[in-house]
């Protein structure tokens, strides 16, 4: 059975609580006694550090009361205010429903605004790039005026004069060496010693080239022979005149071949220059075709060779050798064969409605 405890030990446990309640009132009024003491220091600061207010100051916030003041009464009229009627919550319905709509148009003018704020802006970068365009042109016409000024006009240059004297006509035993003028260069092409390079050729494969014999009433027989033979053949010759070649190609619709010399026109046997010599190499063509009786000499003048053409045609004249001249850009001479060969085909039929060709001009001496 547990012991009942006595009246002084009550009385010890009591003092001690008494004891420890003293201890903590004590400490509670000392953080007391602090805090009022940091307010005090905490509200005099704030006093100390407030800058007096001025006259405008106090105006402006006596405005701002007042403004507060009718805030609050209109707010106080509105809770006081009765009950809408219903005619007039129809009419405020009306009212809003304006506002909705006149809101949506709204939104719908901004949204157009905006698109043609975009437009109006890519419509700003498309002009400044013309305009950048249209000033690097302006700068570039300037620089191209500039050195116009600077350039020197052109100066013409001294008109050549080409007399033509009274035509005669070119003998039927005339021998015909021709002379083509292009640029500074001139060309001699001599048919009779092409020609007799192709005959001989051709007299030496007579036989092999022979396919008919032709035979005429009245008249005497006419050998034919091979067109694609003769063209063979003479194909697989390297014939040369100087540096001209000389060929025969086909001539399939006919019964004639045409021998054909062809020159390079930048690679002549005579210059302009050499004209100016003495004793160039023009002369001594000259003298090379004087030596032919009956020769002619006919000149196939180039456009742009007329000083070179007034040059060479001086020396044949001081060398009195007749002579000719006609226009001509090409370079190269065709004359037809002295023999007949077969056709390969058929030659095309005339035209229905065709007016035949009036005969060209006949080639003069002048």
């Amino acid at each position: 059975m547990a012991r009942k405890k006595s009246s002084d030990e009550q009385g010890v446990s009591m003092d001690s609580l008494m004891d420890a309640l003293t201890n903590v009132v004590a400490v509670l009024i000392v953080i007391l006694i602090l805090l009022q003491m940091d307010v005090e220091q905490a509200v005099e600061k704030l006093l100390n550090d407030l800058k007096p207010a001025t006259k405008e100051e106090v105006q402006l916030a006596t405005q701002q009361k007042q403004q507060l003041i009718d805030q609050i009464k209109k707010q106080q009229d509105l809770l006081t205010a009765p009950e809408p009627t219903p005619q007039e919550l129809g009419k405020i319905e009306a009212d809003l429903s304006l506002l909705e709509n006149s809101i949506k148009e709204n939104k719908l003018a901004l949204m157009e605004l905006e698109a043609m704020q975009k437009k109006v802006e890519v419509e700003k970068k498309v002009e400044v790039d013309e305009r950048n365009k249209t000033d690097a042109i302006l700068t570039e016409i300037n620089r191209i005026k500039a050195l116009l000024d600077e350039t020197p006009l052109p100066k013409a240059p001294q008109s050549t004069v080409v007399r033509i004297p009274n035509s005669r006509d070119i003998a039927e035993s005339a021998v015909l060496f021709y002379v083509y003028t292009i640029r500074d260069q001139i060309h001699l092409v001599d048919p009779p010693q092409a020609k007799k390079m192709i005959m001989g050729e051709f007299k030496s494969n007579e036989r092999a080239l022979f396919r008919e014999l032709r035979k005429i009433p009245k008249k005497a027989d006419i050998k034919i022979y091979d067109q694609e033979k003769t063209v063979q053949l003479f194909a697989t010759k390297n014939l040369k005149v100087r540096n001209q070649s000389i060929t025969v190609p086909h001539n399939k619709p006919w019964t004639r071949l045409n021998m054909c010399v062809t020159f390079d026109p930048a690679k002549g046997d005579a210059t302009l220059a050499d004209c100016e010599q003495p004793r160039g190499r023009f002369h001594n063509i000259c003298n090379y075709i004087k030596q032919t009786p009956r020769c002619v000499v006919i000149f196939k003048v180039n456009p742009d060779s007329f000083a070179t053409y007034l040059k060479a045609r001086e020396i044949a004249d001081s060398l009195n050798i007749p002579c000719g001249w006609e226009i001509d850009g090409g370079n190269a001479y065709q004359e037809p064969l002295d023999f007949e060969v077969n056709r390969l085909e058929q030659p095309p039929a005339p035209k229905p409605d065709a007016v035949p060709q009036p005969p060209g001009p006949k080639r003069k001496l002048d």
